[in-house]
């Protein structure tokens, strides 16, 4: 039906979180291409297949959840990952679907950079229906 690739970024620590949004993507037809989760054999290994996977998505889904007391938490791996989605899109005009979650806090080192993205509409929201 949807035929459409989705990679889930997020912070390894929201592992349940990110089985949540893996199988409601997959309920809803779209296939997951990776997601966070522990990595089991070569960290190198796993980092290339992940940004590949990024390259090779329609739909970039950050799912920026609450991680301990700060909102729409990203960290430092998730906004390399966000930048190469942005930027995959800008150097190769891939046309990738980039949504976060959640706005991000404010106490945030990314927050300004992402507000800027935002402004330029190089990101969205996802509003919690189809992708």
């Amino acid at each position: 039906m949807k035929n459409k690739k989705v990679v889930i970024s997020g912070s390894k620590s929201l592992y349940v979180e990110a089985k949540y949004w893996k199988k409601k993507f997959e309920d809803m037809g779209y296939t997951v291409l990776n997601y966070p989760h522990e990595c089991d054999g070569n960290l190198e290994e796993a980092y290339k297949k992940y940004f590949e996977d990024i390259k090779n998505c329609d739909i970039f889904f950050l799912m920026n959840e609450r991680k301990g007391n700060i909102e729409g938490y990203i960290g430092a791996s998730v906004f390399s990952e966000l930048t190469y989605a942005v930027m995959t899109n800008i150097v190769e005009n891939k046309g990738i679907k980039i949504l976060l979650l959640d706005m991000p806090s404010m106490v945030l080192f990314c927050y300004d950079e992402i507000i800027k993205w935002l402004d330029k509409g190089w990101i969205g929201f996802y509003k919690g229906e189809e992708l």
